[in-house]
């Protein structure tokens, strides 16, 4: 059989159309349409007459009468009870994207302390026979690989970012508990003073301010045969 690449149109079957959208036909639409035309009711002929021929109404179990209650357009209080109310789900939030890392000492020291706390929390609260049985069931291999990676990248500071990242629905439960292994086990943050020791034949880059020269002043010329000022000996001897 050789396909055309042409999706082939289907056409929608007449009393399903009624049945699915009958509020929004002109004349205020109804669902027992769709019975009366599938199984061409109108066509029906009642035959109670012959059953009882005495009665003029005919016999009552075989006559066809018009249903007290139509459908949930017509009659909505009937038919209340099964109406279904879904609640419409919640959008999660955004988890961080973390990029790939190296796992260093303090990780591997926070996923054992993890591991053990998982163990012991589990024997706690459901007894040594379910953790023998089906192992530390508080918290899943996914969950607690995912506290690491992100206590790596310090993202994890209260509880809420615990139930965010990771959706655990035990995080209000246990989250403080978690919140100090991961406190515990985090690395020193860096120093914020670093003094680096200058090296020899290094001069400091502090520059001392130079001092300008102070101008000296010129005494007026002093006669050394008369010891007045303004001229000298040789003056005089021009003279």
């Amino acid at each position: 059989m050789l396909h055309t690449g042409k999706r082939r149109k289907r056409n929608l079957d007449l009393g399903l159309d009624l049945l699915i959208n009958a509020e929004e036909q002109s004349d205020g639409g109804c669902r027992r349409t769709v019975f009366n035309v599938c199984f061409d009711n109108a066509a029906a002929e009642s035959d109670h007459h012959e059953c009882d021929s005495i009665d003029t109404h005919g016999c009552s179990r075989c006559n066809i009468m018009a249903p007290s209650t139509c459908c949930d357009i017509h009659n909505p209080s009937d038919f209340s009870s099964y109406e279904s109310c879904v609640p419409k789900a919640t959008r999660a939030t955004q988890r961080s994207r973390l990029p790939k890392y190296t796992k260093d000492k303090y990780d591997y020291a926070l996923e054992t302390s993890l591991l053990d706390w998982c163990d012991e929390k589990t024997a706690a609260v459901y007894g040594w026979a379910c953790l023998n049985d089906d192992g530390p069931v508080i918290m899943s291999d996914y969950t607690l690989d995912r506290i690491v990676d992100c206590a790596h990248h310090c993202k994890i500071e209260t509880c809420q970012d615990l139930k965010r990242e990771m959706g655990w629905m035990d995080s209000e439960l246990y989250g403080d508990e978690v919140l100090s292994l991961i406190q515990r086990h985090a690395p020193p943050l860096p120093s914020v003073f670093v003094s680096t020791p200058l090296g020899r034949g290094t001069t400091s880059s502090i520059t001392t301010p130079t001092v300008a020269p102070l101008p000296q002043l010129q005494l007026p010329a002093t006669c050394s045969a008369c010891g007045q000022e303004g001229h000298n000996g040789e003056c005089n001897l021009l003279l």
